[in-house]
């Protein structure tokens, strides 16, 4: 993926260069203009999926370029930025088809918000950023590793976070423990295996269980049946 940096301030190019390329790995080259005339040459030369124009920008301003590429690109992806926050400013971005506008100051979180959507291909899931991508990011590890004899401190480490505040955060976000969302993937998939016909035993081992006593424990907590129960009856209560 190539995403087109435009902006005329050298210091302010150079960290958006840098956030793109520290937060977005799928991204292959981060290319750069420092004028609105350059930017509409490289974009309609380079092709970038997705381009963040300054509005303030010398030789042409950003809504006049970015109106000029989307007449040799109408479906590129633009991310206006500016220190302008005014009605005028934000009308003409989106008369220039803008997928976002971006306020300087801006948060570093709200920068890499807007970049993962306008780098989001259809069918993807959104990448979340702040306590959002943190949750989004325990989940996915639980859900990958469910079979894994994981611990807090595997997660804690995974995510770069205090064992202690983690815990905290992910049941306030989520009204919920993470071991106890260990467990619900677990029976979720426990109960997938067993409908297949898997023996009860071994999907205790398949699941991250391990003993099949424990499991049957848990099963039998969450669902209602114990395992054999559950496969017997195709899963009806």
């Amino acid at each position: 993926m190539k995403v087109l940096v435009v902006e005329d301030e050298a210091m302010e190019r150079e960290a958006m260069v840098h956030l793109v390329k520290s937060g977005f790995p799928q991204v292959k080259e981060v290319l750069s203009a420092d004028n609105g005339v350059y930017a509409v040459k490289m974009a309609l030369e380079k092709k970038p999926d997705l381009i963040l124009m300054d509005i303030n920008l010398p030789l042409q301003d950003g809504i006049t370029a970015a109106g000029q590429i989307r007449e040799g690109l109408p479906e590129i992806k633009i991310i206006m930025v500016s220190a302008y926050s005014d009605y005028e400013h934000f009308r003409g971005s989106m008369r220039s088809q803008a997928m976002d506008y971006l306020v300087k100051p801006y948060s570093a979180e709200s920068f890499y918000e807007a970049v993962a959507r306008g780098l989001q291909r259809k069918g993807e899931t959104p990448v979340l950023f702040g306590k959002a991508g943190t949750i989004q990011r325990i989940k996915a590890y639980l859900e990958k590793h469910y079979r894994e004899n994981i611990t807090l401190q595997d997660v804690a480490e995974e995510v770069n976070l205090d064992k202690s505040y983690m815990g905290r955060l992910f049941r306030e976000e989520s009204g919920t423990t993470i071991m106890g969302y260990l467990k619900e993937v677990r029976i979720a998939k426990a109960k997938e295996l067993l409908l297949c016909g898997m023996p009860p035993g071994e999907v205790a081992e398949k699941t991250g269980f391990g003993d099949a006593a424990y499991f049957s424990k848990s099963f039998k907590q969450v669902t209602g049946n114990t395992p054999a129960k559950f496969r017997e009856t195709g899963g009806e209560t």
